[in-house]
């Protein structure tokens, strides 16, 4: 990624002329006055000036997304694995050439403008919705008794499809805590799915976007384990994570619990552990946030029975939850959600959740290993995305002369503590 500057007269003429320079799709960062003029700096894609050829491996895969569907459906064949001597915790670490760091944060942050240019084709898009979801919503007549429940949906960060489903089930509604009560059921019916068991047998794999507790995810899955089978009984890997400080952390924890932990920074070394990590019952892999379908690809085609799980945060953007979840082409054995205690509208997840058939295990809602939610299930964030609008549907329903006193007294419980009841 490559940053330019423009400056004009105005911004309208700076904004022409960095189309007319760099296209219609030029992603503009900033815009400032500068000595009277308009600077706008604009970020660009652009190639390295000696590209390296790629390794066999990468130039056989080609499009990442379409290996892993086709080795997902070789998931029955046959698994060829070749026996190799030598030590796994050996092989695993290899020294790091210093041009693979900067291939990996040009592919971060190119990655990083194509989910910007994403989140704002969204916002535009969830715009146009939202101004022709308008007229039609005053149209609907609601009853006044109603007010207030409205604005606090359109306060909450609702997307606009999903909001207009829960404004026409109000057209029969007189009263704020029962609309509120029809809201449940209707989510509840769209969401009703089975809940899926945590992992406690076997490989499983956790992935998902860069920051959203991976690791940590992997640590409270581990400390479950261990009270049901003993720390000998598994083992977690660390795959082709090379943040700063990725490892340590992974160590870190691994010590508090006892458990071992291994590193492997190729596929070699990741198919002599799998080797010689076989006979314990659960091995744990945390994988990097960069390239996320590369890897999976990868770790599918040396263990094809490996279960995946999306690890994302409640409240990540629906531009997030769709780029992992859906338009990865991962088939997901669970989703789980860390970060809930930070949750201040979980509805993007929702409306995800009710348009494609994902399955939730587990949750999170703190930063301590113990904060392991294993039984948290989707009405329970169904509960946490209404409670404002149950409080505003409280209110409403008190007698006038008392709401601003009752308010007053109680005052609505955040969602931090909504999440802590929860729990």
């Amino acid at each position: 990624m490559e940053l330019k500057r423009i400056l004009a007269k105005d911004t309208r003429s700076a904004t022409e002329k960095a189309i007319a320079l760099y296209g219609p799709d030029v992603l503009i960062i900033s815009n400032h006055q500068v000595d009277g003029r308009t600077e706008l700096v604009v970020a660009l894609d652009v190639q390295p000036e000696t590209p390296q050829a790629p390794s066999p491996a990468a130039a056989a895969r080609g499009d990442f997304r379409q290996t892993f569907l086709q080795a997902q459906q070789q998931v029955d064949a046959p698994a060829r694995h070749a026996s190799q001597a030598g030590s796994a915790s050996a092989a695993a670490v290899a020294p790091q050439d210093p041009t693979e760091s900067q291939a990996r944060d040009m592919v971060r942050s190119r990655e990083i403008v194509d989910l910007v240019r994403q989140e704002i084709a969204s916002l535009r898009r969830e715009f146009r919705v939202s101004q022709q979801a308008s007229a039609w919503q005053s149209g609907l007549h609601l009853h006044p008794n109603l007010n207030r429940l409205v604005e606090s949906l359109n306060q909450c960060q609702v997307p606009a499809t999903l909001r207009t489903l829960l404004l026409d089930a109000l057209k029969d509604q007189d009263e704020p805590t029962q609309a509120v009560a029809v809201w449940r059921a209707q989510l509840e019916h769209s969401l009703a799915r089975p809940q899926q068991a945590m992992p406690t047998q076997g490989v499983h794999v956790l992935a998902g976007p860069s920051g959203s507790g991976k690791t940590l995810m992997v640590a409270r899955l581990a400390a479950h384990a261990c009270k049901l089978h003993g720390a000998d009984k598994l083992a977690v890997i660390s795959y082709r994570d090379h943040r700063a400080g990725a490892w340590s952390q992974v160590q870190m924890l691994g010590a508090q619990l006892g458990v071992d932990c291994f590193r492997a920074n190729d596929e070699e070394a990741l198919r002599l552990l799998m080797s010689e990590l076989a006979p314990r019952g659960l091995v744990l892999v945390d994988t990097p946030g960069v390239q996320m379908t590369e890897r999976l690809s990868e770790i599918l085609a040396i263990s094809p029975s490996a279960h995946f799980h999306a690890v994302v945060p409640a409240d990540a953007s629906g531009v997030t939850l769709r780029k992992v979840l859906v338009e990865a082409g991962v088939r997901w054995q669970s989703v789980m959600f860390s970060k809930l205690d930070e949750a201040q509208a979980p509805w993007a997840a929702l409306q995800v959740f009710s348009d494609n058939a994902l399955e939730l295990s587990c949750a999170s809602h703190g930063s301590r290993i113990s904060d392991l939610m294993s039984a948290f299930t989707l009405p329970q964030l169904i509960d946490l995305a209404l409670a404002p609008m149950l409080s505003a549907a409280s209110a409403q329903s008190l007698p006038i002369q008392d709401t601003d006193r009752e308010l007053s007294a109680r005052a609505p419980l955040s969602n931090a503590t909504a999440a802590r009841n929860l729990a």
